[in-house]
């Protein structure tokens, strides 16, 4: 497993080339089809598996044309809810139950 605090910015785009380039490779797609089904040019599928800098879009764009844009699912996770705030809300949400002032009162509910 790499360590990819420990990479430099520059050695972390040729890790993502590396794995962009598996994956089409993986499914046995060329660096052309790929071009054509994202709509980007095979000289820029080849800079980005080359580990050259390339926009994000792009990057989104190549790794929906290869299904792989679960590899976003940590950016879009909900953030957990405290204990403590779920409890705050909780509160907020019950409803006040009416005090009765009679035993006819009382009776009419149950």
């Amino acid at each position: 497993m790499v360590d990819i605090y420990a990479l430099t910015d520059s050695a972390i785009l040729v890790q993502i080339g590396q794995k962009l380039k598996e994956a089409r490779i993986e499914q046995n797609i060329s660096q052309k089809a790929l071009a054509d089904s994202c709509g980007l040019s095979t000289f820029s599928i080849s800079q980005m598996e080359n580990g050259h800098n390339t926009s994000l879009l792009s990057l989104i764009m190549v790794l929906r044309a290869l299904n792989r844009l679960d590899v976003f699912e940590g950016l879009f996770r909900e953030k957990p809810i405290s204990p403590v705030a779920l409890s705050e809300l909780m509160k907020k949400n019950q409803q006040r139950k009416r005090a009765y002032t009679t035993k006819a009162d009382a009776d009419k509910q149950n």
